[in-house]
């Protein structure tokens, strides 16, 4: 058994009073006390945001005045943004929504009716009044892009139809001049037979008169030509007393000109006075 001597306690004692005194001397830990939020200030001012609302109270008034749905209606939105609890901005914001979608639906009946009447830029006026309204209306927006390829395939028929009657003209103005070319032949060959009748070759004038006809059945102006020259010739014989001579080139002369000669009464005439109820056979 461990005995404890009065000197060992007195040390114990002694190390235990040193212990207390210095935890009485070490100081208690500080508790801090939490510094109050500063105040937020408003982001607007009373006096900012009383200014806005008149200001943009004006504006939808205005707006509305003028029939300007849409900016009004953007200005009424604001006002509901600003005032929130005010009934008044909410009802003139939902009338002037109602008058848009109206004003939308009466554009777009009438771009719809004018578009199936194939009136293009009546339907896109129509069209742009609905998007003036509201611009996110798809209706018409694809009712535009319609108006656009209609006016496109019309552009590019009225240049098919153009290039058309331009190659049109081409062909009838090389026509009119090819025809031009062959009048102009025509009339120097039947010239050089008129001249060569009248200048007294009767027989060789005749001929080549008669083939100038024979080969140009269709141009009546040449025959008629042909046969007034000829007739001419026997109304000069037929004064001249040379009557039977004259009576044949009556005959030749409307056998060229073909029917209705001028002078087929007189030739009758003359025939009567000669005595013979036949025509006499052209010579050739």
């Amino acid at each position: 058994m461990i005995t404890i001597t009065s000197a060992g306690r007195a040390a114990r004692l002694a190390a235990t009073l040193v212990l207390v005194l210095v935890a009485g001397c070490t100081p208690p830990p500080a508790v801090r006390v939490p510094e109050p939020e500063p105040a937020v200030p408003p982001l607007v001012s009373e006096t900012a945001r009383r200014q806005a609302v008149a200001r943009h109270r004006k504006l939808a008034q205005d707006a509305t005045r003028a029939g300007d749905l849409a900016n009004a209606a953007t200005q009424w939105q604001i006002l509901t943004l600003l005032e929130p609890t005010d009934a008044i901005f909410r009802d003139a914001l939902a009338t002037a929504r109602a008058g848009i979608a109206a004003g939308v639906r009466d554009h777009m009946s009438a771009a719809n009716a004018a578009l199936a009447a194939a009136e293009q830029d009546r339907a896109a006026q129509a069209a742009l009044r609905a998007l003036v309204l509201d611009p996110e209306n798809a209706e018409a927006a694809r009712l535009l892009r319609d108006v656009d390829k209609r006016r496109m395939a019309r552009t590019q028929a009225d240049r098919a139809n153009r290039a058309r009657l331009e190659d049109q003209l081409a062909i009838r103005n090389a026509t009119q001049n090819q025809a031009a070319a062959g009048e102009y032949s025509q009339s120097f060959d039947i010239d050089q037979a008129v001249e060569l009748f009248r200048a007294g070759d009767t027989a060789a004038g005749l001929r080549e008169l008669r083939a100038f006809v024979d080969a140009h059945p269709g141009s009546r102006a040449a025959r008629q030509r042909a046969g007034q020259v000829v007739a001419d010739r026997a109304r000069e014989l037929e004064d001249k007393g040379a009557r039977a001579e004259a009576l044949d080139l009556y005959d030749q002369a409307t056998a060229m000109y073909g029917d209705k000669a001028p002078w087929a009464a007189r030739a009758a005439s003359l025939r009567k006075a000669q005595g013979s109820a036949t025509p006499a056979k052209p010579k050739s």
